[in-house]
């Protein structure tokens, strides 16, 4: 009998001697299959066990014929993990097969049609009026959306349920998606600048975490509006002071008046700022307006989300460049240069403490906020940009008849509720 915890050299020795006096052929099999194994699992405690109840367990005195070694069977060792089956792949037949078809054809008119559909058939070609906007809010899920129509090339008119009607000298850029009754771009007559649609809603301004005068974050709600999609550039600067020249009016000129027609006006007072918007029937962005154009209703903390930003070039804070010259400075509306370029004038009063007052504010007083009645320090309004690590929600205040080399300015146009 072999003890059961003999290990190593010793195991396998106490095995040779006993295989030479072992008379019985079953035996002899038993042996030399475990043997075999044995030595592919040298040295392993547990062997001595198995080998102990199969030797424990041969008994008899039958002879059988003891088979040659060559008729040995090993079993294939796999050479993938251990206690993993291999995966079997099956094709799931659905009956469609879509090879080769065009995404445009896959489909069909509604044979019945909700309420707030018409089924015209198939267009023969792509027309804009065959194209919509499925708008999604974010407060109610990403399972609910909204359905709207494009808007009239070349009109003021919304092609909607919910019609609106865009001030005299706007209009609605072609194949312009309409969300929420209004088109998603317009173009202003005046200047020729193209403004972006910011939907109305809920969105925040300020930060948890940051200086005193930019905590805490606080949610506000706003009505929809229009903001320039760039800064207000040198040549269109030039054009309003021409024109206000001639209409008697005194308008400084802009402190680069002599680079580049296509960056951003700066160096112009906040009264000239103004003065440039209303003079087409617009007007400079609220605190909260500019915040939620550049941070989304997510308030966040710039353009492109919460990140770094990954510049096609060198750029720092500060820097001037013509306007739309980084496309990565972009929100989720489709502003640029909010995070970088000019730092900009808003319309309202600078006062340190206006993000306190306005979160112990009550909430129906918070919507369309347009800032505190008086500023900390006469004259003072607040700017926006250039904030820390790109941050949109930083502020400053700048009093209102500064002319600084880094201060510009971009307009919005407030919108009556639709009919």
């Amino acid at each position: 009998m072999i003890e059961p915890f003999l290990y190593g050299a010793e195991f396998m020795s106490e095995c040779d001697r006993q295989l030479k006096e072992a008379s019985t052929g079953q035996c002899r099999r038993g042996f030399f299959v475990y043997r075999s194994a044995a030595r592919r699992t040298f040295g392993n405690s547990c062997s001595a066990i198995l080998f102990y109840l199969l030797i424990t367990g041969c008994g008899g005195s039958e002879s059988q014929p003891a088979p040659q070694p060559t008729d040995a069977v090993r079993q294939p060792v796999s050479s993938g993990p251990v206690g993993f089956a291999k995966r079997v792949e099956e094709e799931v037949d659905d009956g469609v097969d879509l090879t080769g078809v065009d995404p445009k054809d896959v489909f069909d008119p509604a044979p019945a049609p909700p309420p707030n559909f018409v089924t015209t058939g198939k267009a023969t070609l792509s027309r804009p009026v065959d194209r919509f906007v499925a708008t999604i809010d974010p407060a109610a899920g990403s399972a609910s959306f909204t359905v709207s129509e494009p808007s009239v090339p070349g009109s003021n008119v919304v092609a909607s349920g919910r019609v609106g009607h865009l001030p005299a000298g706007f209009t609605a850029i072609a194949d312009a998606p309409i969300v929420d009754g209004w088109p998603s771009r317009i173009v202003c007559n005046a200047d020729h600048s193209e403004m972006v649609f910011i939907p109305g809603g809920s969105s925040v301004i300020g930060t948890g975490d940051g200086p005193a005068d930019c905590v805490p974050e606080v949610p506000v709600s706003l009505s929809a509006f229009y903001i320039s999609k760039l800064e207000v550039n040198v040549a269109q600067y030039a054009d309003f002071r021409s024109k206000s020249i001639k209409g008697g009016k005194v308008v400084e000129k802009s402190l680069n008046v002599d680079d580049p027609s296509n960056f951003p006006a700066v160096g112009v007072a906040w009264v000239e700022a103004r003065a440039y918007a209303q003079a087409s029937q617009r007007e400079l962005p609220t605190e909260c307006q500019w915040e939620k154009a550049a941070r989304g209703s997510q308030g966040l903390a710039a353009p492109w989300g919460n990140g770094r930003p990954l510049w096609s070039e060198p750029r720092e804070i500060g820097q001037l460049d013509p306007c739309g010259t980084f496309p990565d400075d972009k929100s989720v509306y489709g502003v640029l240069d909010m995070a970088g370029n000019a730092q900009e004038w808003l319309l309202d009063f600078y006062s340190e403490t206006n993000h306190h007052d306005l979160a112990i504010m009550d909430v129906a007083r918070r919507t369309d906020w347009s800032g505190p009645r008086r500023a900390s320090q006469t004259g003072e309004r607040v700017v926006k940009g250039d904030g820390p690590e790109w941050a949109v929600w930083f502020r400053r205040g700048v009093r209102m008849t500064e002319r600084s080399p880094n201060i510009g300015f971009r307009c919005v146009l407030n919108l009556p509720a639709l009919q």
